[in-house]
């Protein structure tokens, strides 16, 4: 989901012809997001979930999602 947010920043700012919402606020969310998720979130879920969410976080990636593992995780 925020990889979504992250792109649709960066389109309004070419929208809206917005270069500080190009190049200062959305790679600002982005810095915010990033610190916030690696400083609050995955501490309190790795302390919740314990070894299911290590696994977890060790398979999917953190923002863009690897599209040419799909067809490995589908059933046969």
């Amino acid at each position: 989901m925020l990889s979504g947010v992250f792109i649709l920043m960066f389109g309004f700012g070419i929208l809206f012809n917005s270069i500080s919402l190009v190049f200062i606020f959305t790679p600002l969310f982005i810095l915010f997001n990033y610190v916030e998720l690696k400083a609050i979130e995955e501490p309190e879920l790795e302390k919740r979930l314990g070894k299911k969410y290590l696994k977890y976080k060790k398979r999917v990636p953190m923002f863009i999602p690897k599209l040419g593992r799909t067809k490995k995780r589908l059933p046969k």
